[in-house]
Parts: structure tokens; C-alpha cells; sequence
């Protein structure tokens, strides 16, 4: 049975595609105001964050940027974080990885950077590892499409502090980076991060980068009001989850009763199968802060990740009275609904399921989940529909063709759910329509 992010994700060595509300959140508050101060719409750009321990981020296919948990673990500062985010911005409208494509001959850079992309799809759900996917020889891609010039930096890095003057921000947080990274460097010649291999540094990179922000009117701004305190929920809620215990712990001892503690904590506790202390630690978060959403969805987590699913219900409608339409607590209130097995609850996962396929078409999770839901409702050609959906997103065309097929025969000719089943006929096969009135004797692939 699969579970959803963060509190939905394979734990593994092995990196994967991070997906939970909370930080796909603050991640978007943190990098919306530079993708429009360099001109790219919410729609074009697209910000992942990758399940790995290593300081990295990255651009790839595109208008995609990928951070690793790593490097939001290891960032002192949410400016930090958001320099790094300026900085691949800037390769972006830069063109860098287009060009450095082309240098590879295209096919298999295109190709690597298609490896990393297709796994998006996949990371929106389902699979044996739920809402996560394995990533693979990411790292050798990375080494692979991801290296730039020395002058493809030094754009990078002036269009980067180009963003953060346009939205007020101050470039500290990236010359911070740089040295600490630099400083590593001189340490650990043989076992450097990616983010080092990849992005050149120069000592004078670094100095060209801190002229910049000498010169800058916003060296010494503030933060944006509000992002400080989602950047530490976010580092602590990674390092509870991603981090051995034993080093969540050490960074928050049980002296310390802040916010950012016991959320850390109440993780902890769990990859320890402590139930009981990790609940401590979110009721009394839930006692502190009644209205917030993402400990509402914490305790719903827990009580379902140690098997107690009925309870599980009850918290999760909470966090969505108190952040309606948030998709991936949909999600996860919906299968914890299916997992009851109740008939009689089964209308209300559909509607749940039904509202997040509106935020996440690409989830095949939500496919999988809705065609067990329908099956159950008695409604076999949404069934079926669901299940190509799922199938056509994890490129298992064949059976995307047969579960299509099958609800072009199961639904009402004309209708739009018809009408898709019909696309995805089309999408997943080779473009020829089997006969509606005879079977065909050689083109309907057998269902699997």
C-alpha cells in the first residue's frame, strides 16, 4: 500500500522526487518573485525537490530547477537557499543548458535530461514507492549535462544578483554559500559535492559575485517578512525525516521547545517507531498552534503510518477544513478513506480524489486510487478511464491502449469522458481506431 509525501516518500540511498504540501509551499513562496523578476511565468518554470543528502541544485530540460534536500538541510538561512534558486535562474534565461546540449551532440544529453524529467511524472505517485521515484545514476547525469563554463557561471552569477536586487533581496545568502562550499573543496578534493563539479569555483568567481553585492542597495535587507520561519519548519521537518535520529536529536535536544524542535522531533521519533513520543511531540504542537494545517496532517500521518487508519481520517479532514483544495492532503485523505474498505465512505474519497486530479493531473497515484474508487462505486467505464490515465503517465502504453479501449466500450459515445478514453487510444497506440462494431482480430493488445 502506498503512502504520500513527506510524509509520502521511499526512504532510500538511492535519491528520489520529494512531494508534500508543505514544501512544495514554501518553496514556490521562496522562488515565485525571481522566476517573474526574470520574466518566467509560474505556468513555464518548474521548481522539484530531489531526496538526496548531497549539496546540489540544478537545471535540467529546460525550465526546470532541482534542489536537493541536502542543500535545504545544509543552508544556514532561507537567503541562502534563495541565492542558489537566483543563481540556476540565471542559467535558465541564460540558455546554458540548451547550449551545452548542442555540445554534446543533443541526443544524449537530451536523453539524460529526459531521464531526469521522466521521473517527475512518476514521483506525482504511484509505483511500489508511492509518491516518489528512484532517480537512479543521477549523479552521473548530472556530471554528464549539468557542468558549466567558468563564463557561463559568471552570467549566472550576475543575472542571479539581478533577481535578488529586482525583489529586494540581498546576495549575502549565495557569497555565503560559495565560500563554505570553496572552503569544502579545499578540505575534500576527492569526495567534492556535485553542486562543485557542476558550477565551477573560482576565488575570483567569488569575488566578482561579493563586488556585486558590495555594490548592491539590498546587501544588508532583510528577509521577506514570513520566510524565515517557513525556511526553518521546512529544514527542520527534512532533517526529522531524511536525517538519522541521532542527528536530529543532537540538533534539537529535548531543552529546546521551539516550533522547528518538536516537528523535527516528532519525525524522529517515528523513523524510530516511537508512536508515543512522536505523538507527544505533535500534540503538543497541535495544543500550540490549533489552526495549523500541516501538524493536523502530521498526526494524521502518523496514526496511519503505524496502521491505525480509521483514526488517521479525522485529522486529515482537519488539515483540509483548514487548507482546502491542498492536493497532496487530499490525497492522502482519500486513501486513507479507500484503505477503510467502507462503502460508505467510498463517494467521499471520490470526491476528495475528484478535486485533487484538478490540481494534479500528472499524479498517477490519484489515477490509481480513483479507479479503485470507481470500481467500487459500480462506475466500470470511470474505472477504466482512471486506469489509463495511470498507465499513459508511467509510459506503459500498451495497457494504456487496453484500459482506454475498455472505457470507450463502458461509457456513453460522445461524452468527454469518452472522448478522452478515445485520446488516450490515440496518445498510447499507433493512431488507428479498432472497429466499434467487431473486434478487432490483431490490434487490441490483451489487458494486463
Amino acid at each position: 500500500m502506498t503512502t504520500l509525501p513527506l510524509p509520502a516518500f521511499a526512504k532510500s540511498d538511492t535519491p528520489t522526487i520529494v512531494r508534500d504540501a508543505e514544501l512544495e509551499n514554501t518553496i514556490r513562496l521562496i522562488a515565485t518573485p525571481l522566476f517573474e523578476a526574470a520574466g518566467l511565468t509560474g505556468e513555464n518554470v518548474h521548481t522539484y525537490v530531489i531526496g538526496d543528502k548531497s549539496l546540489n541544485a540544478f537545471v535540467a530540460g529546460g525550465q526546470n530547477v532541482f534542489v536537493n534536500t541536502g542543500l535545504i538541510m545544509a543552508a544556514d538561512n532561507v537567503n541562502q537557499l534563495a541565492g542558489v534558486i537566483a543563481h540556476e535562474t540565471g542559467h535558465i534565461t541564460g540558455g546554458h543548458l540548451a547550449r551545452f546540449q548542442e555540445g554534446l551532440k543533443g541526443a544524449s544529453a537530451i536523453a539524460i535530461a529526459g531521464m531526469l524529467l521522466g521521473a517527475v511524472a512518476m514521483a506525482m505517485g504511484g509505483g511500489d514507492a508511492g509518491m516518489a521515484v528512484m532517480m537512479g545514476s543521477q549523479e552521473a547525469a548530472q556530471r554528464a549535462v549539468l557542468a558549466y563554463s567558468r563564463t557561463q557561471e559568471a552570467a549566472a552569477d550576475q543575472a542571479g544578483m539581478t533577481f535578488l536586487d529586482a525583489t529586494h533581496q540581498s546576495g549575502q545568502g549565495l557569497v555565503d554559500f560559495f565560500e563554505r562550499l570553496s572552503s569544502e573543496e579545499l578540505l575534500y578534493t576527492t569526495n567534492r559535492d556535485p553542486y562543485v563539479r557542476s558550477h565551477p569555483l573560482t576565488r575570483d568567481r567569488i569575488n566578482a559575485l561579493s563586488g556585486l553585492v558590495e555594490k548592491s542597495p539590498y546587501k544588508n535587507a532583510p528577509n521577506p517578512p514570513g520566510l524565515d520561519d517557513l525556511f526553518l519548519r521546512m529544514k527542520a521537518k527534512l532533517i526529522g525525516y531524511f536525517q538519522p535520529p541521532y542527528v536530529a536529536f543532537q540538533k534539537y535536544p529535548l531543552s529546546d521547545q521551539s516550533l522547528y524542535a518538536r516537528y523535527a522531533r516528532a519525525y524522529a521519533y517515528n523513523q524510530q517507531h516511537d508512536m508515543g513520543k512522536a505523538m507527544a511531540e505533535t500534540d503538543s504542537l497541535l495544543t500550540d498552534y490549533p489552526n495549523d494545517p500541516y501538524f493536523w496532517e502530521l498526526k494524521g500521518f502518523l496514526l496511519f503510518d503505524n496502521g491505525k487508519i480509521v483514526e488517521s481520517v479525522a485529522p486529515f479532514r482537519r488539515s483540509i477544513a483548514l487548507s482546502p483544495h491542498e492536493p497532496l492532503i487530499l490525497l492522502q485523505l482519500a486513501q486513507a478513506l479507500i484503505a477503510m474498505e467502507d462503502d460508505a465512505l467510498n463517494a467521499e474519497a471520490i470526491t476528495h480524489l475528484e478535486m485533487a486530479n484538478r490540481f494534479e493531473r500528472d499524479s498517477p497515484f490519484a489515477w490509481h486510487q480513483l479507479s479503485i474508487a470507481y470500481h467500487r462505486a459500480g462506475q466500470e467505464g470511470m474505472a477504466h478511464l482512471a486506469a489509463a490515465e495511470r498507465f499513459l503517465l508511467i509510459g506503459m502504453t500498451p495497457q494504456a491502449t487496453a484500459q482506454g479501449r475498455h472505457a470507450m466500450e463502458k461509457l456513453q459515445r460522445g461524452t468527454p469522458q469518452w472522448l478522452r478514453a478515445q485520446d488516450i487510444v490515440m496518445a498510447a497506440g499507433d493512431g488507428e481506431m479498432p472497429d466499434e462494431n467487431a473486434k478487432s482480430k490483431n490490434r487490441k493488445p490483451k489487458e494486463q
